[in-house]
């Protein structure tokens, strides 16, 4: 005896011939799978991404999901060198000390702060301005 599907992107049953089964357990009628975004339909022949419910082409869920520059908000593409730092990902171009725009390569100290990443010496002169800006020379 064959189980019951039901379409998940519009809840009828399904009777064609082939299912369209995505993640472990979500089936589709072929004419509703579709991106949520761009309305491309989505088969065999095309990766398909699931997030929220809602399924999208590998472009769109790129665009919409994907790891972003820290400093230019462009996605990677996968030959792109990346520098991290914590949470945040650059390109190895965008990895300059925001005062100085100075390239940061591994090895170089740094600092990343609220207002972006700063080289050693530009983050001291921060610091200290910071703290008070005195007279330089008072210990």
């Amino acid at each position: 005896k064959r189980l019951i599907s039901l379409c998940v992107g519009c809840g009828n049953q399904i009777h064609d011939q082939y299912i369209l089964r995505v993640s472990p357990d979500l089936e589709w009628h072929a004419a509703c799978l579709k991106c949520a975004e761009c309305n491309q339909y989505l088969d065999e022949t095309c990766t398909c991404f699931v997030r929220d419910g809602k399924t999208y082409c590998k472009r769109d869920y790129i665009r919409l999901y994907g790891i972003k520059c820290a400093k230019c908000s462009i996605g990677f593409s996968k030959n792109d060198f990346v520098m991290r730092a914590r949470a945040k990902v650059y390109h190895i171009e965008c990895f300059r000390c925001v005062a100085c725009s100075r390239q940061l390569i591994p090895g170089d100290e740094f600092a990343l702060r609220e207002d972006g990443l700063f080289c050693r010496a530009d983050h001291d002169v921060v610091e200290r301005a910071s703290l008070g800006g005195g007279d330089p020379l008072s210990p």
